[in-house]
């Protein structure tokens, strides 16, 4: 379960980002910061030392997004610094894509196949979970060679499992099953 604060800030920001009517542009501009707080060591590194001074972490990150996203986040950043909660930072960004994700009504299925599908099937298996969910789905690929062939689909916490595999474990419990 995500921090309660995580979530109250994320929420705030969300809220002025659909204030402004400007929920992409936020959403980008999240993505974005957290791309770089992931991927380059030397910000989360100023934001975690101890040797550096609040006022120095809240101008580095000033110098280092002002004018390339919204204000507003430069602001947030300022306030959990401020507050003591720097180790949150990566949560609020996160938790940022999720209320974007259920805001647009867009979902990722990831989609497990023993082999890379047909584009066709793929496709298909698209239209059929965005007709169930009444979402966009965005399909993320994986190959996973224990399946023996088939697919299955996780998508908002369901599985569909139509793999040989779960085929061969279902009839193998049916069969031990009725000896037991």
């Amino acid at each position: 379960m995500e921090k309660l604060a995580i979530l109250r800030y994320s929420k705030a920001i969300f809220a002025l980002a659909v204030e402004k009517n400007a929920v992409e542009e936020y959403n980008n501009a999240a993505k974005g910061i957290l791309a770089v707080i992931e991927n380059d060591k030397d910000v989360l590194g100023i934001i975690n030392h101890p040797g550096i001074a609040l006022e120095q972490k809240v101008n580095a990150l000033n110098t280092a997004f002002s004018g390339k996203v919204p204000d507003d986040f430069i602001g947030l950043f300022a306030l959990l610094l401020r507050r003591g909660r720097k180790d949150e930072i990566l949560g609020v960004l996160r938790h940022f894509d999720k209320l974007y994700m259920d805001y647009a009504r867009k979902t990722i299925a990831k989609l497990y196949s023993s082999t890379e599908l047909p584009h066709e099937k793929v496709a298909e298996i698209t239209v059929m979970l965005s007709q169930k969910l009444g979402k966009t789905v965005e399909i993320e690929r994986v190959v996973d060679d224990t399946l023996i062939a088939g697919f299955r689909v996780e998508v908002d916490g369901y599985v569909y499992d139509a793999s040989v595999k779960h085929q061969v474990d279902t009839l193998k419990k049916k069969l031990l099953g009725s000896y037991a």
